[in-house]
């Protein structure tokens, strides 16, 4: 398939989710923008919603990202393990009783089972695994939960990095195979120049072993401190900025810094941030049998964990080898994803390196020669 129509395969599945989805996203934006509440490191919003329809967003999602053609396939994450480092889960929820628990730890009142007294957790687990009225992107992944950030989603970097080493080795055997293939951190802090902290110690060591680790990059956006946040700013792990509806970069989403300074000697593929995804008035799973609708890089590092879950299911070689198989998986998201109107390339601060393509992905890591692609040069316009 050619870039060219690539491109106007993407606008136009676009351009038909928006259809059937527009009511809904007027609403949903106006009444966000009334009701704002903040939740968790990385500045989530969220408002509950009864009777909204859960699959639009959905459809939407797959299909911009070709999630859908993935799934299509058959890959629904299976045989691959996600750790969730945040407030908890709730397994209550009926979206998310059939979710595989392979291991717990709660790193902030030491309870023995599962639980979540935020509601972060449990949003960020349905945009992954809920399998319901909510359908997450990779519904066959196992998870790992470590509970590390407190009810009003506030958490310390030594615990943080704690339950990162949790998630790489769950019984401290020293032997990671019954660790995590990916770790989703939708957290962050604002980073801190000339120094390092136990979370970003904790994720760098994580991708030395193979483990991808997806991070927020942060809702400073407009009122910008330099950088995305940490973890994000921690070489391999792959830092996600958020989109809006009309995929352009959210108001809220952290700006990269990437000007070669002596402290910051950032090259390919780890330009920061990698990629955005869309974050804004996206509707998951609750605490409960509840449901709401959220914005913030939260959610977007959330998606990516997701649609992470599907090549690895694909391409389990990638899964757990060494930080060479990170890179290379890096490289190749970065040469096939697909830029968006406003972005510059082939990297841009705000928006990345764009727009995640996981099916164009997949055909070059069937291909077998991931050097093959160089950076688009195409533009999308949904407008257009």
């Amino acid at each position: 398939m050619t870039r060219d129509r690539i491109a106007r395969d993407v606008v136009a599945r676009v351009r038909k989710a928006q259809i059937k989805r527009g009511a809904m996203v007027v609403v949903a934006l106006l009444v966000a923008a009334l009701l704002i509440a903040f939740l968790a490191a990385a500045g989530v919003i969220s408002l509950p919603l009864t009777g909204l329809p859960m699959r639009e967003d959905q459809l939407w999602i797959s299909q911009l990202t070709q999630a859908d053609r993935l799934q299509e396939l058959g890959y629904d994450g299976a045989g691959v393990t996600i750790c969730l480092v945040d407030t908890g889960i709730d397994l209550i929820h009926p979206d998310l009783a059939g979710v595989h628990i392979v291991a717990w730890r709660d790193f902030i009142s030491g309870r023995a089972l599962p639980y979540d007294d935020g509601g972060h957790g449990t949003a960020m687990a349905g945009l992954i695994v809920a399998d319901g009225r909510a359908k997450g992107l990779a519904p066959g992944a196992s998870l790992i939960v470590a509970k590390a950030l407190r009810s009003n989603g506030t958490g310390s970097s030594d615990t943080i990095g704690e339950a990162i080493g949790f998630c790489v080795d769950p019984n401290g055997d020293g032997d990671a195979g019954d660790g995590a293939d990916i770790i989703s951190l939708s957290l962050g802090a604002q980073r801190t120049p000339f120094s390092t902290n136990a979370a970003s110690k904790a994720a760098e060591e994580a991708t030395t072993k193979g483990v991808f680790v997806v991070s927020s990059a942060g809702n400073d956006g407009r009122e910008d401190d330099g950088d995305v946040g940490t973890p994000a700013d921690t070489p391999l792990v792959i830092a996600v900025g958020s989109l809006n509806h009309q995929l352009e970069v959210a108001a809220f989403s952290s700006k990269g810094n990437n000007s070669p300074t002596m402290q910051n000697s950032r090259v390919d593929p780890n330009l920061k941030p990698e990629f955005t995804l869309p974050g804004v008035g996206l509707v998951t799973t609750a605490m409960g049998s509840s449901y709401t609708s959220m914005t913030g890089t939260s959610i977007s590092a959330a998606l990516l964990s997701g649609l992470l879950a599907l090549l690895l299911q694909a391409h389990p070689s990638y899964a757990k080898v060494g930080a060479e198989s990170v890179v290379q998986m890096k490289n190749i998201l970065m040469l096939t994803s697909l830029p968006l109107e406003g972005q510059e390339t082939p990297h841009d601060d705000w928006y990345g390196y764009g727009l995640i393509q996981v099916h164009e992905a997949h055909l070059i890591l069937l291909s077998g020669n991931p050097t093959m692609l160089g950076p688009w040069e195409q533009v999308v316009s949904i407008n257009q």
